[in-house]
């Protein structure tokens, strides 16, 4: 595994995350992936539904990822 570079704070590589509605399998999250750096800004944004909440629930260790490496300095 790679060590995290200092200045990162959060990283995220392939997050998936799927939901089960009854018989129906619900992908809310598919492969997402990126960096926040120390002192950086970062605003989520996309239509209703696009996996917003789902992902800010993962990042602040609300839920967890069905696949995918999280690492939070």
């Amino acid at each position: 595994m790679q060590r995290m570079a200092s200045k990162e704070i959060i990283r995220l590589h392939n997050i998936v995350k799927h939901f089960r509605s009854g018989t129906v399998l619900v992908e809310a999250l598919r492969s997402v992936s990126f960096t926040v750096n120390k002192n950086e800004y970062v605003a989520l944004m996309g239509p209703s539904g696009s996996g917003k909440s789902t992902l800010m629930n993962i990042i602040g260790c609300l839920d967890t990822a069905t696949s995918g490496q999280y690492v939070l300095n």
